[in-house]
């Protein structure tokens, strides 16, 4: 919460009231000048000429007549006093009162709530509730605050009452919304690590798939103008619940956390490209933190078709205890890497639909697909599907070393992603279990 000082308040008032000074004495010359000009303009238009050539008593009267009709067709002007030239007046009907403001405080009613008069005054405008009285406001406007910075000089102002600090809350800031994606869904999902160890020899007793539901933000901005190339960077992060009732081997619930940051260039035509490190928390039945690298390169032919590569290098390997059905391990952990050929086919501003296929380390076969179908103007649709085939060679068995993903959720961007922030809108998805495969030595 931040105080406004009693300098600072005072400060601001002397500047309305000066403002306030001049205004008016503007507008008093402004009507003066007015009301002159008007009499020097009817004084010209009843002089008229002494002597004419072919003058008659006829034209004399006609030319009279005529005076008098342009005379009576002049806008003729109200005299008033200077004084009430510029009236200050509430913003509904009937003013303020100041006596209900008195007995009703700042914000005693509906009549007196926000008015320049007595709710918000230029000279007691600020102070706390039940504080301000229009009466001794409506005197000298600065009386005892001969010092400059009301240091408890302006008790006279407002009853006697000392004017403290007035307490407001952080200003909301402005955010350029079209620089941001919000997702929500649901995942189901299955990697090697959903079958521990449970017993001496190391083999799993039982497994399971997971599923759970997934929240993302990911953002983009442009870094032009400070890195004067054509470059842009991303920032998300994504965070999952699932096995909300446990599982056989334990009872506890999976939270992830994946962070995704980096820098990508999008283009209309030509070479297309990017990197990102991939950062994962888990809480399961262990505890890891692990690293990968991720980068792509594509060839756009045209505005909506590309083709290209992307690659998963994982950069860090974790020895993990594990505590399930009642045994505990230590097993030894890794992203597993992966290389991928792709095909994108535009769709609008956002959307997209990517087909993939390729390999991993550990004798995996990958494909699968990832749609964002643009729904409405802020709103798109995603669907997203990866497996993971073992190979022959794998140590384990086939049904625990495959894997798969499976994601379902809403894309909302509450800014409007035009022409010019579509150069800027992440290239990259936050990681999640398909592009992040964890695999048990």
């Amino acid at each position: 919460m931040i105080t406004i000082p009693r300098r600072l308040l005072c400060l601001i008032a002397c500047f309305v009231f000066t403002a306030s000074s001049l205004t008016l004495s503007c507008a008093n010359a402004a009507d003066q000048l007015i009301r002159s000009r008007a009499v020097s303009q009817g004084n010209t238009a009843s002089v008229q000429p002494s002597s004419r050539s072919g003058w008659s008593p006829q034209s004399s009267r006609q030319t009279a007549q005529r005076n008098q009709t342009v005379a009576s067709r002049q806008p003729s002007l109200v005299s008033r006093s200077a004084a009430s030239s510029v009236k200050q007046v509430g913003y509904l009907d009937g003013g303020c009162n100041c006596d209900s403001c008195s007995s009703g405080g700042v914000l005693g009613g509906p009549g007196c709530g926000m008015e320049a008069s007595c709710g918000l005054e230029v000279g007691c405008g600020l102070e706390e509730y039940g504080v301000c009285s229009c009466d001794a406001c409506s005197g000298q406007l600065m009386s005892g605050c001969d010092s400059g910075f009301c240091d408890g000089g302006c008790d006279g102002m407002c009853g006697g009452a000392e004017i403290d600090c007035f307490p407001l809350f952080l200003p909301i800031l402005r955010v350029d919304w079209s620089r941001f994606s919000f997702f929500a869904g649901s995942q189901a999902f299955q990697s090697p690590m959903n079958y521990p160890a449970l017993d001496a020899a190391g083999q799993p007793g039982g497994g399971c798939g997971c599923f759970g539901y997934f929240h993302v933000f990911n953002e983009g901005r442009d870094l032009r103008i400070w890195l004067g190339r054509y470059l842009s960077a991303q920032l998300g992060v994504r965070a999952t619940q699932t096995n909300l009732e446990g599982t056989e081997f334990t009872s506890g619930r999976m939270h992830q956390v994946f962070v995704t940051g980096g820098f990508f260039r999008r283009v209309d035509y030509g070479l297309q490209y990017g990197l990102v490190l991939d950062y994962m928390n888990q809480d399961w039945y262990y505890q890891s933190d692990l690293l990968q690298l991720r980068g792509e390169l594509s060839w756009k032919v045209s505005a909506c078709h590309e083709f290209g590569f992307q690659f998963m290098a994982g950069m860090t390997d974790q020895t993990v205890t594990t505590e399930a059905g009642g045994f505990t391990s230590s097993e030894t952990i890794e992203p597993v890497d992966q290389y991928r050929a792709f095909y994108r086919r535009a769709l609008g501003t956002t959307g997209h639909l990517t087909a993939f296929l390729g390999g991993t380390s550990e004798e995996h076969f990958i494909w699968g697909s990832e749609m964002e179908i643009p729904l409405q103007t802020n709103w798109s649709l995603l669907v997203g599907s990866a497996y993971f085939s073992p190979g022959d060679d794998t140590a384990l068995d086939a049904n625990e070393a495959e894997g798969w993903n499976l994601s379902l959720g809403f894309a909302f961007r509450p800014g409007v992603t035009g022409p010019k922030q579509r150069y800027r809108n992440p290239l990259f998805n936050v990681a999640d279990n398909g592009s992040f495969f964890l695999f048990r030595r």
